[in-house]
């Protein structure tokens, strides 16, 4: 929301935290999509013009399955900022992801795929700890080696870049770009 705010800012935002259902990263496909539908249909039914999903797992399951429930409806998802960091760094790129974002896509050769089970519910908890979110860093990367840059798979591992000492990659400008993108060729103001 924040990179939507800061290229978008006399939008009107509504944010809906989902905090029952996170986080998505081992729940079945099925969970995913129930919990995102249900966020969806919020967010339209408040009266929202369009709908971004800022969970990498939930995009990577749901976004296709709720773009056909709701065909009328703009809905953009956050993907994982791989692409850009490929383009942008020579050596190999460290993704952390979860287990479910992992399953459902693959990458080149480039891409490290660190599948992390237990650290989006570590940062929750972590959060607000600025010592605490150093260390989970710290010990997070420790399990990687040969890497020159690090994309965050997950909206929660954002809370992590300040402490990673490499170049960072997430999606939200992306997604926040697109947003402008689509809204404009669609006639929303």
């Amino acid at each position: 929301m924040a990179a939507c705010k800061r290229l978008i800012p006399r939008a009107s935002y509504l944010y809906l935290d989902d905090a029952p259902d996170a986080p998505y990263g081992e729940k079945s496909d099925e969970e995913i999509i129930a919990a995102a539908d249900k966020c969806i249909n919020i967010l339209f039914s408040a009266g929202c013009d369009a709908a971004v999903i800022a969970c990498n797992t939930a995009t990577a399951v749901a976004a296709g399955v709720l773009r056909k429930r709701y065909p009328d409806k703009i809905i953009l998802g956050l993907e994982p900022a791989v692409l850009p960091a490929l383009r942008s760094e020579r050596g190999r790129v460290l993704l952390l992801t979860t287990p479910v974002t992992a399953r459902h896509k693959t990458y080149p050769d480039r891409v490290i795929v660190g599948v992390e089970r237990e650290l989006a519910s570590d940062v929750e908890k972590a959060y607000g700890c600025p010592s605490a979110l150093h260390a989970l860093a710290k010990h997070t990367l420790s399990k990687y080696s040969g890497f020159d840059a690090v994309v965050t798979g997950c909206s929660h591992y954002a809370h992590l870049t300040p402490y990673i000492h490499c170049r960072v990659y997430d999606g939200a400008d992306g997604v926040a770009r697109r947003l402008i993108s689509v809204i404009s060729s669609s006639g929303i103001t």
